[in-house]
């Protein structure tokens, strides 16, 4: 595998031979799928303080980061949670580390209930939702059908520097893909983190509580914070985003919210969507009807888009990871 996004020209294919499952959240299988952790995550090094942490395994190829300070570090994503992403972080770092998932879907805070600091930014309904420290999540915000918890050990707020030793990182609430995303700005280091609210292959626009006016706001709030000549890495891809691209899509994503733009109808999951432009970021905005994607059956079972309208007795589920 090629490294398309190491700036320092470094890539580290990590043996991370990892144990099953282990706290589980409620309701969650500890059956994993067969498939070989010898290989399974690719840690990329942007700088001496900096890693991608990749899944390019994964039906959805999720990218997490890990920020280290002097004194801390900071972890954007837990991923999908296939195979534990604990001992990865532990290799790379020995000061305490604090999580922060990018939002709560469940690619994104896969076994997080096995780091003993998580942070999520302060919303009313988040805090509405924490009960004697632990969030429950939904079946909307968590886009499996199976009940998911975790403990909350710290709110942030939009906007909040976070002191790492000799490294600071801005925390920017950045709702539109979901109610409760995220997004860091690393100013010293002209980065951006973006989690879900841009994707390089298709932003998706058409998930529970997903809003693409909020996501058209919140990309310009990225775009006027990060510093000039940003470089952007979101959480599906290791292709990284450049602060050109960052400021096209902004503006293509804001005539597309106003009513502009060409689409496609495209079929997932039995939903009806539409797809605005094609290759590199388009956006995916719910069908005519506003219906929204539902949870998908699990963790493992991918979900294949088909282009054109959904028939009747849609079957786009290709089975679960590593057989087929």
């Amino acid at each position: 595998m090629s490294c398309r996004t190491c700036n320092a020209g470094m890539l580290l294919y990590l043996l991370a031979f990892i144990a099953p499952s282990v706290g589980a959240g409620a309701g969650e299988s500890s059956a994993r799928p067969e498939s070989d952790p010898s290989d399974w995550f690719h840690v990329i090094q942007l700088d001496e303080s900096t890693y991608a942490i990749s899944e390019p395994r994964y039906w959805l190829k999720n990218v997490s980061y890990l920020l280290i300070g002097t004194r801390s570090a900071l972890l954007f994503d837990t991923g999908p949670g296939v195979h534990s992403i604990r001992p990865v972080v532990e290799g790379l770092t020995h000061v305490p580390v604090l999580v922060l998932p990018s939002h709560l879907h469940f690619d994104h805070v896969g076994r997080i209930q096995e780091f003993p600091r998580v942070a999520l930014v302060s919303t009313p309904a988040l805090r509405r939702q924490v009960i004697d420290g632990t969030l429950n999540e939904s079946s909307e915000q968590y886009l499996l059908p199976t009940k998911h918890a975790f403990r909350v050990s710290r709110w942030l707020n939009s906007g909040e520097t976070l002191d790492l030793g000799d490294r600071h990182i801005t925390v920017l609430a950045t709702p539109g893909h979901t109610p409760d995303s995220v997004s860091l700005v690393d100013l010293e280091h002209h980065r951006v983190f973006t989690g879900d609210l841009l994707n390089r292959d298709g932003t998706l626009a058409a998930a529970p509580g997903s809003d693409i006016e909020e996501l058209v706001v919140s990309l310009a709030a990225v775009v006027k914070y990060a510093a000039p000549g940003s470089v952007v890495y979101e959480a599906h891809s290791e292709r990284p985003i450049t602060a050109d691209e960052l400021a096209w899509a902004s503006q293509h994503f804001r005539e597309i919210a106003a009513g502009h733009g060409t689409w496609q109808p495209l079929c997932i999951d039995g939903v009806p969507t539409r797809q605005f432009g094609t290759g590199d970021f388009n956006v995916i905005l719910p069908g005519e009807s506003g219906q929204r994607l539902k949870p998908f059956p699990s963790l493992t079972t991918e979900v294949e888009p088909v282009a054109g309208p959904c028939p009747a007795h849609q079957g786009t589920r290709r089975g679960k990871l590593g057989s087929h």
